[in-house]
């Protein structure tokens, strides 16, 4: 669960501590849930300007995040790669 008003993640198990970058991208992410939001789009809206330089930290974001809200952060159902394209926040239930 996200509370977008006041900057928290929670899982099942309690809050999740999560950077003001990884919550900016947690929040990208869960406005366009279950669509792909690309690469560029979200290092748009992180950094400005194209994405060229910042795929190596949003990929480190990405894994960092998923980290704090998978169960098995190898094998991700929630926060999904969506190869070539972007990325996508699933809602598990």
């Amino acid at each position: 669960m996200i509370d977008f008003d006041r900057a928290e993640a929670v899982r099942e198990d309690g809050p999740v501590s999560l950077t003001a970058k990884e919550f900016a991208l947690l929040e990208i992410l869960s406005r366009n849930q279950g669509k792909v939001v690309t690469t560029d789009a979200i290092c748009n809206a992180l950094w400005g300007g194209d994405a060229f330089g910042y795929e190596n930290p949003l990929n480190a974001h990405i894994r960092r995040v998923r980290e704090k809200i998978e169960r098995d952060p190898s094998h991700p159902v929630s926060l999904i790669t969506c190869k070539g394209l972007g990325y996508k926040l699933m809602v598990c239930r």
